[in-house]
């Protein structure tokens, strides 16, 4: 198996430049990452349950709700894409299906955390499995694989309920179980910033707006020893946010003047609409 998009993350990852991946939750939320220049894209579990469902990161979506929304997004890019798949959905076998289908689909990359099953934002307060559950979802994911170039990233929550050093002592138990990347989630101060960057295997961080990491930048994580960072919320609660004010505008006033809206033939151009009617005419002027 030979995963062209896999391939382009490892040199993306191994290049010295930090790679930034902003998370999308749909197809047009992931194509516009890419329009806009960015070279990979996160699915952030969460906001592909906000917008699906409409309802927070509780553990209810399902791995075949997943699967369509990732062949979506996957047919409208082509940089890699990087994937939360949250617990595995359920178990060991589970997982195998999930990275056998993963691999198939074009998929490039999971993120695979210590939670509890089901699961639910971390920010929503969080139990975690033993180490050894984690590092055997860690094992199964990593033998389950069959293109090398499939990378696994491994998040670990411990950190609210057990500690920030704890958190340190799983993700390097969870790196030796095979995960080729780490991620540790929350830290909440300098001193937890200043732990991860002495953490001397390969990691990637988040930047959550309110938090301390919205304080740093891109080369700033570079310095630190990051290869990658994501934004999970940003898309998401921008969106909201956008959704519901002008909502309100409409509500109170009936009109939506002064309103950030695009163009109509913004929307065509960020939609491709000429890459489908040039076809059509193509097709039409040969009959």
């Amino acid at each position: 198996m030979n995963n062209q998009r896999s391939i382009r993350l490892r040199e993306l990852l191994g290049s010295g430049e930090i790679l930034v991946a902003p998370a999308c939750h749909d197809a047009l939320s992931a194509s516009l990452i890419e329009q806009t220049g960015f070279q990979a894209a996160f699915v952030s579990g969460a906001a592909l349950t906000n917008c699906s469902l409409g309802v927070s990161d509780i553990g209810v979506t399902s791995y075949g709700e997943y699967r369509s929304v990732l062949q979506n997004i996957l047919n409208a890019t082509s940089v890699p894409i990087l994937v939360d798949v949250d617990t595995g959905y359920g178990g060991i076998l589970p997982i195998m299906r999930m990275v056998d289908e993963y691999e198939q689909m074009g998929i490039s990359a999971i993120q695979i955390e210590d939670q509890v099953f089901p699961k639910r934002c971390a920010f929503f307060g969080v139990g975690v499995v033993t180490e050894q559950e984690m590092c055997q979802r860690v094992e199964a994911a990593s033998k389950a694989r069959r293109d090398p170039n499939f990378l696994i990233i491994a998040r670990t929550d411990a950190a609210k309920s057990l500690g920030f050093n704890e958190a340190l002592r799983r993700v390097r138990a969870y790196y030796e179980a095979g995960a080729d990347m780490v991620f540790t989630s929350m830290p909440q101060t300098e001193e937890e910033m200043a732990a991860l960057q002495e953490l001397s295997i390969p990691k990637c961080v988040s930047v959550v707006e309110g938090t301390i990491t919205e304080n740093y930048t891109p080369q700033d994580f570079q310095k630190m020893g990051f290869s990658l960072v994501k934004y999970p919320q940003t898309l998401i609660r921008g969106i909201i946010r956008t959704q519901v004010d002008l909502l309100k505008q409409l509500k109170m006033t009936g009109k939506t003047d002064g309103a950030k809206l695009c163009t109509q033939s913004e929307r065509a151009d960020w939609t491709h609409l000429n890459r489908f009617t040039d076809f059509e005419d193509r097709i039409l002027s040969e009959s």
